[in-house]
């Protein structure tokens, strides 16, 4: 039996269990896809905390529309339920805080290669807070999470190819904006 085929009835006998009340099916079920909702959630909440709340609030949603669960993959089902529900998060913030505000002072150190690293991953930071949430998600599920464009169609709904252009433009906006900040920096 293809590998695939035992993936699929594996899915459906412990789907069955869960629709049965077995919360330890659920975790089963959802628990591979955790580490990807976490880490979508943290990239567009931009913290822990509260990727960590909206990741909780998405598990409880998704228990509960479990029993009209029928098509697609369950993984991007899952990470839809987790992106509604950071853009309903981000929604409700009264404030939005500065990249300053959420990232502690620290002291110069001496330029090394760990610290010129760090340096540039700072700024694509920097520059991917600045995308829009469609982007910013769109981006993070195709490199971070290696998404097909499916996937990422499926997550944001959009269709495969719009997904491809929302990848496609946010990876511009970066190089543009990576790009404007050398030339200030050179100046």
């Amino acid at each position: 039996m293809p590998l695939r085929t035992r993936e699929i009835e594996l899915e459906e006998r412990l789907l069955a269990r869960c629709e049965a009340g077995d919360r330890a099916a659920f975790e089963e079920l959802l628990g591979p896809h955790l580490a990807a909702s976490r880490s979508l959630a943290t990239r567009l909440l931009g913290n822990v905390e509260d990727a960590e709340d909206a990741v909780q609030d998405a598990l409880i949603k998704t228990w509960k529309a479990l029993p009209s669960y029928r098509a697609g993959t369950l993984r991007g089902w899952f990470l839809r339920i987790v992106y509604n529900q950071c853009t309903d998060a981000r929604r409700r913030r009264d404030t939005r805080r500065t990249y300053e505000e959420r990232t502690p002072v620290s002291r110069p150190a001496p330029p090394d290669e760990h610290a010129v690293h760090r340096e540039a991953l700072r700024r694509v930071a920097d520059a991917m807070e600045g995308l829009p949430p469609k982007q910013k998600a769109a981006l993070h599920l195709r490199v971070v999470e290696e998404c097909s464009y499916d996937e990422v169609g499926a997550v944001l709904g959009l269709t495969p190819r719009s997904a491809r252009v929302y990848v496609a433009r946010a990876r511009s906006v970066l190089r543009e904006t990576l790009a404007s900040a050398e030339g200030e920096d050179a100046s």
